[in-house]
């Protein structure tokens, strides 16, 4: 830069403006600092994708053969863990057995409980057998099941609160207490019939099931008559519970006499 003194004693520019070009539209220099030479470029974390940042490195355990194998090895645990609760619940809970028990159909069901209302005019009642044990309840009427007698347990109590609403009696402590009390006594039932076969010493391929079965299916019987004296009173609610009772006990009649 130069410069030249005039007669007044005052310096001025006579050549290299502090800006370059004409005037004061021009953009001055920005001084280049040592280490940020660039502004325009984008910081080396922008293009980073901060997923990849969180997942941590695997290794091995990365490998997708290593994957499989673990993924085989917790299939078998499962399995082996399944296979283990199954035989618990064998223990308490005969599954199986009781799988014989429930396979019906429409037709069993129905035929069966003609023969509960109307016992006297059947004629047959052998159950047939297979190879394995007896023949499965929908291919023999003559056969125990639990279905009918579980459906009817459940279809008493609901009945039950039903006359006990239109008597102005209903409550839930009355609806449990009945359906209890019900249960109760057929497990003292139960109990009665197989200590009396246990001291007797007789004789049957009659099994625990077989006598739920059967101890069960006076609960019909006892729907009828309800639903009766819903219509006729109480003279209709004994004469059917009458009837009721001298059918179920032909029906047993002729079934022990099968089983002995």
């Amino acid at each position: 830069m130069n410069y030249n003194a005039n007669t007044s004693g005052r310096q001025r520019y006579i050549s290299n403006p502090p800006y370059e070009g004409q005037g004061f539209a021009s953009t001055p220099k920005v001084p280049q600092v040592q280490g940020f030479s660039n502004y325009n470029a984008q910081p080396p974390y922008q293009n980073v994708n901060p997923l990849e940042q969180s997942v941590p490195n695997l290794g091995v355990l990365g490998q997708p053969m290593v994957q499989d194998m673990a993924m085989q090895y917790g299939q078998q645990l499962a399995g082996a863990g399944k296979t283990m609760l199954k035989k618990e619940v064998e223990r308490f809970v005969p599954v199986s057995k009781l799988k014989y028990y429930f396979a019906v159909d429409t037709k069993y069901v129905v035929s069966k409980l003609m023969l509960l209302f109307f016992p006297f005019t059947h004629k047959d009642w052998s159950v047939k057998y297979e190879q394995d044990g007896p023949v499965q309840p929908r291919f023999e009427i003559n056969a125990p099941d639990l279905y009918i007698p579980t459906m009817a347990y459940v279809t008493y109590v609901l009945v039950a609160g039903l006359v006990l609403g239109m008597q102005q009696r209903f409550s839930p402590e009355q609806i449990g207490i009945l359906a209890s009390s019900a249960l109760a006594w057929c497990i003292v039932e139960l109990a009665i019939y197989s200590c009396t076969l246990y001291i007797i010493q007789i004789e049957t391929n009659l099994r625990t099931l077989d006598l739920l079965a059967y101890a069960g299916y006076k609960f019909v019987g006892t729907i009828l008559s309800i639903l009766v004296s819903l219509v006729g009173g109480k003279t209709s609610y004994y004469t059917c519970l009458i009837y009721a009772n001298l059918a179920l006990a032909f029906f047993w009649y002729e079934v022990l006499k099968s089983k002995f």
